[in-house]
């Protein structure tokens, strides 16, 4: 995910042996009640929760059924007239005020997408004064927030800050393991430094925003690939972490090397074709998730990447990219991303090969 931070999520495999009869597949929520969950995911990750809320209270509550049913009832209640703070399980004072200073900003300048200058000037000045003498200095959050990393350290507490468009970001965790990886890319092999993080107490907004539901899976700086490990359920070895986060953020890291000064949305364009270009069993479903999460602004990189992927792929291949056979579409994500890589090389000479 392109960042400042990059971000993914974790996918489950389908099954392939047959079921019997006598074992009824769970009751499931109706399309309906899907949609409206999509809808709001959307509508989250473009940092707008009175969208979502909008969206979970349109369809009959009966549509819902087991998770589904309790993520509507969280995001109704987290969304509503006040904010809801999730800091209880954090031992720590000075880590559990910093996470409810960011948890406040979250939820107001998610309720009103209009005002988020002035809440992030407002959680500025809040967190001065929680950090004390240290930060006089500090006149913007980016002076800030190398300030309050140390402090949380110095308490036990590694963090993620920044910017995740469109909101400040704020990720905690207490376990760090790092790593080399030799990551195959459809335009040659690389070889990264990976850090695994794991033992969480905040996996950031979008979490937040999605009562859980969803998170950032991963990251990318010039240096490393941050692999959030709970979002990869079956495993370091499975095809959710090998392509959904380890090709996504190493083409990241390729292209920021690559083609630097790319903007957010044409790393995530550039990720998205590669996962969708080397995907299997979580193909479905990261397509899927493209389709239904499309957006017009810029500044949500996700969203805005996913309508220009789909777009793109439905004019190179006749017709809408889920209507296609996989080894049809991965051709046409590989095809897609060479065209896009030929374009910027003849824009800029000087780029440097994808293999390193």
């Amino acid at each position: 995910m392109s960042r400042t931070t990059f971000r993914i999520a974790p996918l489950v495999f389908a099954l392939t042996a047959a079921v019997s009869a006598a074992h009824a597949a769970p009751p499931a929520s109706t399309p309906a009640a899907t949609a409206a969950i999509a809808e709001s995911t959307n509508a989250i990750l473009q940092g707008d929760s009175q969208r979502a809320v909008t969206a979970l209270r349109a369809s009959p509550a009966a549509g819902f059924v087991d998770k589904d049913a309790v993520y509507r009832a969280c995001m109704l209640a987290r969304h509503g007239d006040a904010p809801v703070f999730a800091t209880d399980a954090i031992a720590d004072g000075f880590a559990r005020q910093v996470l409810h200073d960011y948890q406040d900003y979250w939820w107001h300048a998610m309720k009103a997408p209009q005002q988020r200058a002035q809440l992030e000037a407002k959680l500025l000045a809040t967190l001065r004064k929680r950090i004390g003498p240290d930060a006089n200095d500090a006149k913007d959050m980016d002076a800030l927030e190398p300030i309050l990393q140390g402090q949380l350290l110095a308490h036990g507490y590694r963090a993620q800050l920044g910017r995740t468009l469109p909101l400040r970001e704020l990720m905690m965790w207490r376990k760090q393991e790092t790593r080399p990886w030799k990551v195959e890319l459809p335009e040659g092999p690389y070889t990264v430094k990976v850090e695994l993080l794991d033992d969480w107490v905040s996996r950031g907004w979008t979490s937040y925003g999605r009562c859980e539901r969803g998170s950032a899976g991963g990251w990318a700086t010039a240096e490393a690939l941050y692999a959030v490990v709970p979002s990869y359920t079956e495993g370091l070895d499975s095809e959710a972490f090998r392509v959904v986060f380890l090709g996504h953020e190493t083409q990241h890291f390729a292209d920021q090397n690559a083609f630097p000064g790319m903007a957010s949305w044409e790393l995530e364009y550039r990720a998205k074709l590669v996962e969708l270009a080397q995907a299997r069993e979580v193909s479905a479903k990261r397509l899927g998730s493209f389709i239904t999460a499309q957006g017009d602004d810029p500044d949500s990189p996700h969203t805005y990447a996913n309508k220009h992927v789909v777009a793109d792929l439905t004019a190179r291949l006749g017709t809408a990219p889920d209507k296609v056979s996989i080894e049809r579409l991965q051709q046409a994500a590989r095809d897609q991303l060479a065209e896009d890589t030929a374009r910027r090389k003849a824009a800029a000479p000087g780029a440097e090969a994808v293999a390193r």
